[in-house]
């Protein structure tokens, strides 16, 4: 289980529920293959608002989040999600407490 969390809060321009939901398996496609501290994310959708979306990923350490983050193909691939948006937050978490 990783000890570390990153979320992001997705607020989709109109209409780009589609391409959105495929850039961001694009994404994390690629996270998978390439970055050893990852270890799973999903994608969920608001059940009242279609245009809202939040990922989370889950990473072993901040270490491995980090590295991720600074590697160069990161913004290519997280620009395209990012222009189908009105707004984007993102957030880094550490788990406190699990059972």
């Amino acid at each position: 289980m990783g000890t570390c969390f990153s979320t992001t809060d997705w607020h989709l321009k109109d209409g780009q529920e589609e391409a959105f939901a495929d850039h961001w398996t694009a994404f994390l496609k690629w996270t998978r293959e390439t970055q050893e501290g990852f270890e799973s994310a999903r994608l969920v959708a608001d059940e009242a608002d279609p245009h809202h979306f939040l990922s989370v990923g889950e990473w072993r350490d901040s270490t491995s989040r980090q590295a991720w983050a600074d590697e160069p193909r990161f913004l290519e691939l997280f620009m395209p999600c990012l222009e189908l948006c009105d707004d984007v937050q993102s957030s880094q978490f550490e788990v406190k407490v699990a059972f």
